[in-house]
């Protein structure tokens, strides 16, 4: 069963930072905004990445921020069809925020293997600038970046970048200070649930696979996907 959290949410005469703030004092990667009590959008750490670039005193109400998307079961193929077909990470229930982790760690994965879903690895040199990686990010439409250089250094989150920035309220630093080091990976002979536990284990949203490609939740959610066309 499929719990989710609770909504959580942040008025939209807010600015951004003050969302960047709220987020990582919460440990969120994602939060509502309203406007009046009404639901406004959701402001997502890609959001957060886009502002970072350009303006963090920027309101809220005047952002694009992502849709929010309700659903009105806890059925796994409506949600993940929700997520799916209008490319959120995340859906609402009630009073409740399902995302795309809450679903994955809720189905029993088969021994399928992760060679199936994974995909080539984008990644970056740990010299690079946290510019270049949030460029990169938001070019191809991604959250993590393995850190390799002859061999895997780390991973980069779009969350490092944004908690990181709240910090410090810099872009001048390398990758190599914000990364997580010791990259957790696997080999494609990995099946769909150990691959999961291991996610699961260590608290991480993507999991590198050797020699250079990568498996996110979403990659999961995908995977159900097609599965039930």
């Amino acid at each position: 069963m499929i719990e989710g959290s609770d909504i959580i949410s942040l008025d939209c005469n807010s600015s951004v930072y003050d969302a960047i703030f709220f987020m990582k004092r919460r440990n969120i990667r994602r939060v509502v905004i309203t406007c009046e009590r009404n639901p406004l959008g959701l402001f997502t750490v890609d959001e957060a990445l886009k502002q970072i670039l350009y303006s963090t005193e920027t309101k809220l109400k005047d952002i694009k921020l992502k849709d929010i998307i309700r659903v009105n079961s806890k059925d796994i193929r409506e949600i993940v069809n929700a997520m799916i077909l209008n490319n959120v990470d995340a859906v609402i229930i009630d009073n409740k925020i399902i995302t795309e982790k809450d679903v994955v760690l809720s189905v029993n994965w088969g021994n399928d293997k992760i060679s199936k879903i994974s995909k080539d690895a984008i990644t970056i040199e740990s010299y690079s600038s946290m510019v270049t990686a949030i460029e990169i990010m938001l070019k191809h439409n991604i959250r993590h970046l393995p850190v390799l250089e002859k061999e895997p250094r780390g991973m980069l989150s779009a969350r490092d970048i944004v908690y990181y920035y709240c910090d410090n309220l810099t872009l001048d630093s390398p990758v190599s200070q914000l990364m997580t080091p010791n990259l957790v990976n696997a080999d494609n002979n990995l099946t769909l649930r150990d691959g999961v536990n291991l996610m699961k284990k260590y608290g991480i949203g993507s999991l590198f696979i050797r020699p250079k490609k990568i498996v996110t939740f979403k990659d999961f959610i995908v995977y159900i996907f097609n599965e039930n066309q």
